[in-house]
């Protein structure tokens, strides 16, 4: 089966290459390498489009873009390789996050341990903003806890939240790709589809009315964008004393969400950064 690459090189190399991996991988990249040549992303051929590539292209240009190539790879043994080759992540040494083809055991002792098969879904733990919100997730208590999961990529941040004692948890993404990886990853870290661990497919016109005020926690990593439309959602779907953590956008996006959140009475609590990204957590 014949995958595509592409090969991007940033001058500078931050923030353009975190950027492209994020554009990439939700334009159907699944596979990402660094080194001294660029940034590598691969996809199965029939995931890309023309079109996406080339508007990825475009408006990689105002970060420096020296180098874009796509060239078509054969798969023979080169999965065997990409799995050799991909790491683990390890946040501290609070969280670690394996995939299944990783040694179950570690040398370093870590407070929890995530199991997540690298697909096409976002959200690996690899990129500042899935790393930054674990972070700060880890440092949370989350027994008895509603949680909801918007944008839930591979459902790591969801799936860290059920194991950690969350007493229900909604993971939600509009790509059916996030859904499916979301659900096979659930089960590899001992969580159950059911009343308190539910995944829908869409955005957030997904949430339902019995929703509104049922959630402890709202995390939302996405984009600049999409969290400023969905602000509305995000403070109905709170309870009163509700905490809402945002990712997903840089510093120059910091006060226009903060803006849009204090309108609906939330305010600052924590701003961390992970590199150029940022992470902000609010409260009512």
């Amino acid at each position: 089966m014949a995958w595509k690459c592409i090969r991007v090189k940033c001058d500078p190399t931050q923030p353009g290459h975190d950027v492209a991996t994020a554009w990439l991988a939700a334009a159907g990249c699944s596979m990402f390498e660094e080194s001294q040549d660029g940034l590598q992303a691969f996809a199965k051929a029939e995931e890309l489009t023309a079109q996406n590539l080339a508007e990825i292209r475009e408006d990689l240009a105002p970060l420096g873009l020296i180098d874009w190539v796509i060239s078509e790879v054969e798969e023979e043994n080169w999965n065997a390789q990409w799995e050799s080759d991909y790491p683990e992540v390890h946040i501290d040494h609070q969280i670690r996050i394996r995939a299944p083809f990783h040694s179950v055991e570690s040398e370093i002792p870590f407070r929890h341990t995530l199991t997540i098969q690298p697909r096409m879904a976002f959200g690996t733990g690899h990129h500042g903003t899935t790393h930054g919100l674990l972070a700060e997730m880890a440092e949370m208590e989350w027994t008895g806890l509603d949680v909801l999961d918007m944008g839930c990529g591979s459902g790591v941040l969801g799936i860290h939240a059920a194991m950690q004692g969350a007493k229900r948890v909604l993971c939600v993404d509009i790509d059916p790709w996030s859904v499916s990886n979301t659900r096979e990853n659930a089960p590899l870290n001992g969580v159950k589809e059911g009343a308190t661990f539910e995944v829908r497919e869409g955005g957030a016109d997904v949430l339902h009315s019995s929703d509104e005020g049922r959630f402890d926690v709202v995390v939302a990593n996405i984009n600049r964008n999409i969290l400023l439309q969905d602000m509305p959602a995000y403070s109905a779907a709170l309870k009163p004393e509700g905490v809402l953590m945002l990712s997903g956008f840089m510093a120059p996006d910091v006060e226009a969400l903060e803006q849009a959140a204090g309108r609906y009475g939330l305010q600052r609590m924590a701003l961390r950064s992970e590199k150029e990204w940022r992470i902000l957590t609010l409260r009512r």
